[in-house]
């Protein structure tokens, strides 16, 4: 008997129509939009955002404050439209706009708003475009800890790509102090790990310890991964505590801590610290401050003198509180730190003073302007209106060309916040100042050189009722 396993050209046809219909009725993948809120607050909403490859996302500002989004790499700039989208728009900011992009492309894209992006306000945010084909992957130390003698000349710290490797990724490193100090226990060191596309390789970061010759103990090095780039992410863990052991016998001399911490005002923009010194051969004291805010501790004064008990902590911020700690130093080692102390800058109001620059507007508003062009630059002349204590102008050329009208108005019975408008017929870069005299707090707006002004109404500018 023949058996014809050959099958028929119409049964062919017939299954082929049956596959293409089942491929019709399968469920359809679709990419996600993503939304975003330009706000009154000088914000954007959510700031951060990850999405994936061919996803959209819709920036809209509805806020009744002008803004715009402008990509740090100059790949996009929109508002009531892009720049060269062709479509009428522009990406000038404007009142109330929608518009949607998408991001067929991995990568990181940092934006801000050219109005409100400069500091203090720092009106930013950015997008992480993940891969959606192939993971690129995440970065991270080998082990959280790891140690080296003083004596071995380099550290050698491993950082892997784990869980992908699309397209080319890389990761910032740097050093910072633990109870070693740069120059004297490690040689601080920073960079970028860098890997190819397809590259799973482990990289090495080399850290140089230094001999200090003394019987000191042991001292401790922070290294943190951050800012990774091409999509990828940062895995556990992204920071190592490298410990340089003693090589040099004993535990040696280091100095005892200081003890007593005391902080307290001092003025608008200093505090005064205060400690007891428990031991006579320290060389000099190690001063760290912090916002308490939840920033890290920064070094203050690296090293104040040798034998001070005190010192005078200036060009802080007025109204805020800044918490501190100390540790001695000598050749032999360093001190643990301090326990910490607060303290607060004086919030006693102060008084505005009008002049030829300044502005006195509302009883408690300085106001200055700083402007430049491309070969000169200056302050703002002032044109008070005494009839309306509230606004005034400023000239920055000649009396006869006024440039800006500006006015401070009290919206505590409406919004319990007082309101900035400013207008300016100019296209010269300037900086507009305002500050509450009564509190301190300072609002600052940016315009670049060669853009026309556009008017500002920040109705949030000073939460400071009554």
């Amino acid at each position: 008997m023949h058996i014809n396993r050959v099958s028929s050209p119409r049964r062919l046809a017939a299954f082929g129509i049956v596959f293409a219909l089942a491929l019709a009725l399968a469920p359809a993948s679709h990419a996600a939009n993503h939304d975003v809120s330009a706000t009154a607050s000088l914000t954007f909403e959510p700031a951060n955002l990850t999405i994936k490859v061919g996803d959209s996302v819709t920036w809209t500002n509805s806020s009744g404050v002008n803004h715009n989004v402008a990509a740090n790499d100059g790949s996009f700039r929109c508002a009531s439209g892009c720049d060269g989208d062709g479509h009428g728009g522009n990406g000038n900011p404007a009142g109330s706009w929608t518009f949607t992009r998408t991001f067929n492309q991995p990568g990181t894209i940092n934006y801000l708003c050219e109005v409100h992006g400069g500091p203090p306000i720092s009106m930013v945010g950015s997008i992480v475009v993940q891969g959606s084909a192939a993971s690129p992957g995440s970065l991270d130390f080998s082990t959280a800890a790891d140690s080296v003698a003083e004596n071995a000349g380099t550290a050698h710290l491993t950082v892997n790509r784990r869980g992908g490797s699309s397209g080319a990724v890389s990761v910032h490193f740097a050093t910072s102090d633990g109870t070693g100090v740069a120059g004297k226990n490690y040689v601080a060191t920073s960079g970028t790990l860098n890997w190819a596309a397809g590259d799973t390789a482990a990289k090495t970061i080399n850290v140089a310890v230094l001999d200090d010759g003394v019987a000191d103990g042991g001292h401790t090095v922070n290294l943190t991964l951050s800012a990774p780039q091409g999509g990828a992410s940062l895995g556990t863990p992204s920071a190592i505590v490298l410990t340089i052991t003693n090589t040099d016998g004993g535990t040696g001399g280091a100095p005892a801590a200081p003890s007593n911490l005391a902080a307290a005002s001092a003025g608008t923009t200093a505090i005064n610290l205060t400690w007891k010194s428990n031991s006579s051969n320290e060389t000099g004291f190690r001063v760290q401050s912090k916002v308490l805010d939840g920033s890290p501790f920064q070094d203050v004064l690296p090293l104040s003198p040798a034998g001070s008990t005190g010192t005078a902590v200036t060009g802080l911020q007025p109204a805020t509180g800044y918490g501190f700690r100390v540790r001695a130093e000598n050749a032999a080692g360093n001190s643990a730190y301090t326990t910490e102390a607060d303290a607060a800058t004086d919030t006693t109001p102060g008084t505005c003073v009008a002049d030829a620059n300044t502005l006195c507007l509302g009883g408690r508003f300085k106001v200055s302007v700083a402007w430049a062009t491309s070969n000169m630059s200056g302050v703002g002349t002032t044109v008070p209106l005494a009839a309306n204590p509230d606004s005034g102008l400023f000239y920055f050329f000649a009396s006869s060309n006024i440039e800006m009208l500006i006015k401070v108005i009290n919206g505590c019975g409406l919004s319990n916040t007082y309101w900035v408008f400013f207008a300016a017929t100019t296209n010269v870069q300037f900086t507009v100042t305002v500050v509450d005299v009564t509190t301190g707090k300072t609002k600052v707006y940016f315009n670049p050189l060669n853009q026309a002004a556009v008017p500002v109404q920040d109705t949030n500018a000073f939460a400071t009722c009554p």
